[in-house]
């Protein structure tokens, strides 16, 4: 059997920018693992549209992306890597782009960036930007399956019907799922083509020496934006079952908060293993939706064990099986708040912890993943 060619240039069609400090998602270690190998990458941060100018976050993206509109990188945060974004007339979403018209009026202000570049390899996960496949030029495609393509709430359909059209004529070289759903759905959809199983992981590096702070023990926070899975009712009846505990949702999204239940706003993704020592509970408060029964472990939970918190979860979806082994769970108030407090005795010891760094890093995912195309994780 021949051997694959190497891989010099790659694309990777991400979501979040580089720029924005609280974010950090799996494609992005993918980009900058790709980038350590000796490859040269242009990853694709979502495109930034006149609804932009509504929200701190999405004006800061307008501020990255306007004055280069894809001539020139928004950054460069290692070398060899280089992240671009571009302007659409309409947000990437359900509501904006009904179908394929307005889907190539996304694409049309990326068209001659595309059209000048030529990849060994794109690799791009379930997002936004997958508008812009039909636009490139690769020899390798590879999916990075981190969502069912009817999971997202937002998704415009179209794009999820396009991936399963693509991975049904055998397009992709394989695929990377990051649950057992997941690669079972892959495996369903393109029985031809290889899918892999590798997990979500963590920053091994940024959380090595982090330790719980004494006097933790009844404070538990919930990491992460708001969002249309997240049960933040079931929270706000925990608290009032837990009048002795503080809880905290750390993100963007929520409001005010009141009593032992408190609103913070998101940290800087270099922050959150200090945020996260402050506490002794990691909370997973998820309701059942079509999204959820695709997730197994959610990257905050990788955060949480890293720190050595105790994990209380709702047993929704693939959670359950998921995170046997590691997570309470309880599903509905009074059972939630009695896994909060079991969760609290049950902290993974040191040990327990450096063996779950060593094994589930984001080096070792990328070596599982690199090794498929004959790349070494650089």
């Amino acid at each position: 059997m021949p051997r694959p060619k190497p891989v010099v240039t790659a694309v990777v069609l991400g979501v979040h920018s580089f720029d924005a400090p609280h974010r950090r998602t799996g494609i992005q270690y993918i980009a900058e693992g790709l980038a350590r190998s000796g490859v040269s990458v242009d990853y694709i941060s979502v495109p930034s549209s006149p609804l932009d100018v509504l929200g701190r976050e999405r004006l800061a993206r307008l501020a990255r992306v306007w004055p280069r509109m894809g001539r020139a990188s928004v950054t460069e945060p290692v070398p060899g890597l280089r992240e671009f974004a571009f302007f659409s007339p309409v947000p990437v979403h359900r509501f904006f782009v009904p179908g394929r018209v307005a889907l190539r009026a996304v694409r049309l202000p990326a068209a001659g960036f595309f059209q000048s570049r030529a990849y060994d390899l794109c690799v791009h996960d379930v997002g936004p930007t997958m508008a812009y496949l039909p636009l490139v030029r690769a020899r390798r495609l590879i999916l990075r399956l981190n969502d069912a393509p009817d999971g997202l709430s937002g998704l415009p359909p179209v794009l999820g019907s396009a991936l399963e059209d693509r991975l049904a004529r055998g397009l992709y070289e394989r695929v990377w799922a990051v649950s057992g759903p997941l690669a079972e759905w892959a495996a369903a959809t393109a029985p031809s083509t290889p899918a892999d199983l590798v997990s979500n992981g963590v920053d091994a590096e940024l959380f090595a020496g982090t330790s719980p702070v004494p006097g933790a023990e009844k404070r538990a926070v919930c990491l992460g934006n708001r969002s249309p899975w997240l049960d933040l009712d079931l929270l706000r009846r925990v608290a009032g079952l837990l009048p002795d505990w503080e809880i905290h949702c750390v993100g963007g999204g929520f409001g005010r908060g009141r009593s032992n239940l408190r609103f913070l706003p998101p940290v800087a993704h270099d922050a959150v293993p200090s945020l996260l020592s402050g506490y002794g509970v990691g909370l997973l408060p998820f309701r059942e939706s079509p999204r959820m029964a695709a997730v197994e472990r959610p990257l905050r939970f990788y955060e949480y064990v890293a720190a050595g918190l105790g994990v209380a979860s709702t047993p929704v979806g693939g959670l359950r099986a998921g995170l046997a082994g590691w997570a309470e769970f309880g599903d509905g108030p009074g059972r939630f708040a009695e896994a909060v407090r079991m969760a609290a005795d049950r902290r993974p010891n040191r040990a327990r912890r450096e063996t779950f760094l060593r094994e589930n890093g984001w080096q070792a995912r990328l070596a599982e993943m690199f090794r498929t195309v004959g790349l070494s994780n650089g």
